[in-house]
Formats: structure tokens, sequence, C-alpha cells
């Protein structure tokens, strides 16, 4: 089916109401450093962090929450990919403001009802390329640099998470910072890493989210447990992807909607088939054959149902968005 901002913006065009204009669209994101962004324009539209907002035609703001976004009364979008749960929009005093303000064509995320606005979590990044060691320890890995805070064991989805993570079987890798100031419930006046922590991030923390250092490092273990920081409708992000990249068993739990939008053909051992009990799920996974888990992820990497998840298709989507409100507000000019 047609998406209804392509529609509009080809009328508009037939109309030839937005024909030789290039529109100015101001990019925000104090997380991201949008300010040090290189100006770029796609078709008729240029993005730049430079535009002031009183010149802007359209504002395009990256995963923070800003107040600019309640000043523009143009045409404008707050992308985001984190999940429900967090402080953006709960406990961040802009970001409550916007959550309740803006009208739901102006946010884009990963579980819009209108799958016009709903843009995946990226994945990987033009490739899913699988640099994979020649020796496989039978050993298990996991990489988390958010243990959930200081009251992680009254947050379900970071208390399901952790019960597998902390695990002594696993080999827990992660931002010293971060586990220095884990609380061990429930004795929480001891606040130290977790007996199994391995005293530094991963090789790949940092500026390696998608690429090859990360997945290399992975492939070094037989299983990976990748769970997310937490399961609900289309968060899939690229945890599950970089272990099967790995040639790793993983350990995975998914909400129905991922299962049937991302995971069609792949393969997990997954806690809920073993009431959730981390002993039960990781001596299942070990004593498994993981070339058998090998072939059949990898023929799901080939299938091309990733495809949309590519981080190098996020600008294009929201591109197409910018570009059918920008039409529209011109079409009710003319």
């Amino acid at each position: 089916m047609e998406q209804p901002l392509a529609s509009t913006a080809r009328a508009c065009d037939r109309r030839g109401a937005v024909l030789n204009k290039i529109f100015k669209c101001r990019v925000v994101s104090q997380q991201l450093r949008a300010d040090t962004w290189d100006q770029f324009q796609l078709d008729d539209i240029l993005y730049s962090p430079r535009v002031p907002l009183e010149r802007a035609d359209a504002l395009l703001a990256f995963y923070d929450p800003s107040e600019e976004l309640l000043a523009f009364h143009g045409p404008k979008l707050w992308y985001t990919n984190e999940p429900s749960w967090h402080h953006h929009f709960h406990s961040h005093p802009v970001g409550k403001w916007l959550v309740r303000e803006l009208d739901a064509s102006e946010r884009a995320f990963y579980a819009h009802p209108d799958a016009t606005y709903r843009i995946p979590h990226a994945t990987f990044s033009g490739t899913l390329s699988r640099p994979r060691v020649a020796s496989v320890r039978r050993a298990v890995v996991a990489t988390v640099n958010n243990f959930g805070g200081r009251i992680w064991f009254l947050k379900s989805h970071f208390r399901f998470r952790n019960r597998m993570i902390l695990d002594r079987r696993v080999e827990l890798f992660g931002q010293p910072d971060a586990w220095a100031n884990f609380r061990h419930f429930p004795k929480l006046w001891i606040v130290r890493p977790p007996d199994n922590y391995a005293g530094r991030a991963s090789p790949s923390d940092g500026n390696d989210l998608y690429g090859d250092k990360t997945i290399r490092f992975l492939s070094g273990y037989k299983v990976a447990v990748c769970l997310e920081n937490c399961t609900e409708p289309y968060y899939f992000t690229e945890k599950f992807v970089k272990a099967v990249r790995a040639g790793c068993i993983p350990v995975y739990h998914a909400h129905l909607t991922v299962k049937n939008r991302f995971l069609s053909g792949a393969r997990w051992i997954d806690p809920a088939d073993f009431a959730f009990s981390p002993r039960r799920t990781i001596e299942f996974a070990l004593n498994q054959d993981q070339m058998e888990f090998r072939s059949i992820n990898d023929a799901w990497l080939e299938s091309g149902i990733l495809a949309n998840t590519d981080q190098l298709k996020v600008m294009p989507k929201l591109h197409q968005i910018i570009s059918g409100k920008l039409r529209n507000r011109e079409c009710q000019f003319t």
C-alpha cells in the first residue's frame, strides 16, 4: 500500500507547488552532537544544524528531547529509538512535555502505531559481515553496560535480564565505571561489580556498535546471552544480530511482534522454555550443536529479512517523512 506522505508529495509536485524551492530543515541533537555535523542535502531539502530555528522550514530532532520541538510551529519530527521505560519519556522535564504535546505524526520510533512513522531500531550498518575466529571456547559471554541503576531489582525488564547475565557460567563484560556501582540484591549496601564480571569492557565497546571488532570478539564463545533491555512490541536491536553474525548460539527472549516481524527463520534458546531458569537455560545452550545453529542463522542473515534495519536507511526514511510534511504544508497554502 502506498504511504500517505509519498502520495501527498507526488500530488503537490504535479501541481507545481514546490518546484524549484530548496527547503531548510534544522537538525538538533545534544547527545549525538549534531552541532558538529556537516550539512547535507537530500532532494530539495537541506539538512543543517546551523540553520537558525526562525529561518527553518522544518525541524528534525534526533534522540534526546529538545525544547526546540516545543518552540517550533512548523513541520517537525522527533526520532528516538529508546524503549518505552526510558527516562526521556517519564522523568526528563522536556521529554514529558513532548510526549503530551506532540502530535503522533510528529514522532518517529520503532513501535509507532502508524507504520508511516515506524522506523525499526538499526541492527547493522551497511553489511552483515561474519568475521569469526577459528577457535571457539565452550563458554558463555554477555556484554552489558547498563545494569538498570541502583533499584534495578524493582524494574521487571532489568530484573529478568540481570538474572541471566549474572549467572556464574557467564563471562560478563561491560564499562567498568558502570559496573563499579552495581548493588547486590538483597544486600543493597554492597556496591561492587558482580562476581562474574570480567573486570573490563569488551574490546569492541564504545566506537564499534555494528562493526567487525564486536563480532570477532563474540565469535570466540559458543553461547552469547543477548537479551534486550526490555521485551515490548517491535523492540529489536543489534544484540541478537551481533550474536548470530558471530556464530554464537543466542540466548534470547522475544516479544511476539519481534518473532513474527524479524525472527522468522532464525533459531535461538529462549529462557521462557526453561521457566526462566538461568542454570537450565545456559546448560541446555552449552550442550547444543553450534554448527547446526550457525547453519540456520546464517541462512536467516542472508534471507533479506533484516534489510529494513540497516542504519544507513534511517536517514532516508526520516527524509521521506519530513519531505511529505513539507509538501503537505505547501499544498495547504496553494
